[in-house]
Formats: structure tokens, C-alpha cells, sequence
């Protein structure tokens, strides 16, 4: 039987690194799926026995239904999941109130000193601007992502997996998938995002070049 291949994208990742890489911000650019999926395919022939890609597993984070943005985030997801060779994944968003710390709080006093402005009415002026503002965390992706690794790997469904990822929490899933005989690249716009125990344990990692980066990764347009 013919060797495949399946990619691992965790979309998060793949927007904050590949953004940062080609000196953009993650707010002024969108996914194109197609784009990821036609490089991972480019890729597949590279790899060894001249592996097909079979599909493509994509990973994100969806608002819950009640929330103002559901509805235009669904949309995307669903160009996403009719995108020919992807099975999208989702997680959710977790929505927190943005606070001060205690080490920006002790900074933010610090700045008002050099300035001879009083502390107190530095920071009361800095948390009235922050107020409302909330801090948007992914939760479930990780989960996700551990949970298809290990549970594919075991079945053989793929001999080689290209996982587009740099968090170390992946490693001990990475590391299981190994030990069922799976071969795993990690791809990546940017090294330096990839925690040390993953780029350790990869079989092989690879580089996102700049131009496939921009393909991956278009300006937003005002009706996006």
C-alpha cells in the first residue's frame, strides 16, 4: 500500500508566527486554507517513499454561539471545512477581563516616578483605559491536536505526519506517535517558535519560506 502523509495545522500558530515572520500583524491577515493545503502537498513528494498527503487536520478556536462575532467566525470556518482535504477541528475561546499584574503595576509606578507624576494617579489613569478590554485565550486546541496524534498514529492511518506547530506541549504526544512507527516533521515559519523539547524530538524540521508565508497568509480585505 501507497506510504501517506497528513498535516497537523494548528491555525493559531500558523497566523501569529507566519504574521510576525513577513512583518505583519495576525489582525491584518486571514488563513487560506487552499494556500496551506497546496504547499503541504508540494511537500508530501519530498518526504520519503514518496508519500501522497491524505488530509489535512486544522485546528482553531471558535467564539460560542452568543457571542457578537459567532456568526462572521462561522462563516470563515465553514469556507475552512468545505476547503477539498481539510477536517477541521475546533476549540473554543476563553474571554477574560485584562488586569494588572503585579509586576506591571510595579512598573507602571516606576515610570511615574522618572516622571515626577504621582503613582497613584498613573495607574488609576492606566486601568480606566483598560477597562472593558478582555484577554482571548485558546482552550481545547492542545487537547485536540494530542487527542488525533496519538489516536491516528496507533491505527497507522498515515506513516508521516507534517505537524505546523512550535508548542511544547505537544511533545509527549509527538513522542507516542514516534513510538507507533509514525514519522514526524515539524514545519515552521520561524524556528526560534519552536520549544526546544519539539524541535528535539521532530524527525526533521522544516522551513516556511517567506513567499509561500504570504500566499498562506493574504491582507485581510474590508469585508473579511
Amino acid at each position: 500500500m501507497r506510504a501517506t502523509c497528513s498535516g497537523f495545522i494548528d491555525a493559531g500558530y500558523l497566523r501569529a508566527q507566519g504574521a510576525a515572520a513577513v512583518g505583519r500583524k495576525p489582525w491584518e491577515v486571514r488563513l487560506d486554507a487552499a494556500a496551506v493545503v497546496d504547499w503541504l502537498r508540494s511537500r508530501a513528494p519530498d518526504l520519503p517513499a514518496e508519500q501522497d498527503l491524505l488530509r489535512t487536520y486544522w485546528y482553531d478556536r471558535a467564539f460560542d454561539p452568543s457571542h457578537v462575532d459567532y456568526r462572521r467566525q462561522r462563516r470563515f470556518f465553514d469556507g475552512i471545512a468545505f476547503t477539498p482535504g481539510i477536517q477541521l477541528r475546533l476549540g473554543h475561546v476563553a474571554e477574560n477581563p485584562v488586569d494588572l499584574d503585579s509586576q506591571m503595576r510595579q512598573a507602571v509606578r516606576q515610570a511615574a516616578e522618572s516622571l515626577e507624576i504621582e503613582p497613584t494617579t498613573l495607574l488609576e489613569e492606566f486601568k480606566r483605559h483598560l477597562a472593558g478590554r478582555v484577554r482571548r485565550e485558546q482552550k481545547g486546541v492542545d487537547t485536540l491536536i494530542v487527542l488525533d496524534l496519538v489516536r491516528l498514529a496507533s491505527r497507522s492511518i498515515f506513516s508521516s505526519m507534517i505537524l505546523v506547530s512550535g508548542d511544547r506541549d505537544l511533545a509527549e504526544a509527538v513522542r507516542t506517535a514516534q513510538d507507533y512507527g509514525t514519522r514526524v516533521i515539524v514545519a515552521t515559519p520561524d524556528r526560534q517558535s519552536v520549544a526546544s523539547t519539539l524541535a528535539q524530538l521532530a524527525d526533521d524540521i522544516i522551513d516556511i519560506p517567506d513567499d509561500v508565508i504570504r500566499s498562506m497568509l493574504p491582507l485581510r480585505q474590508p469585508a473579511d
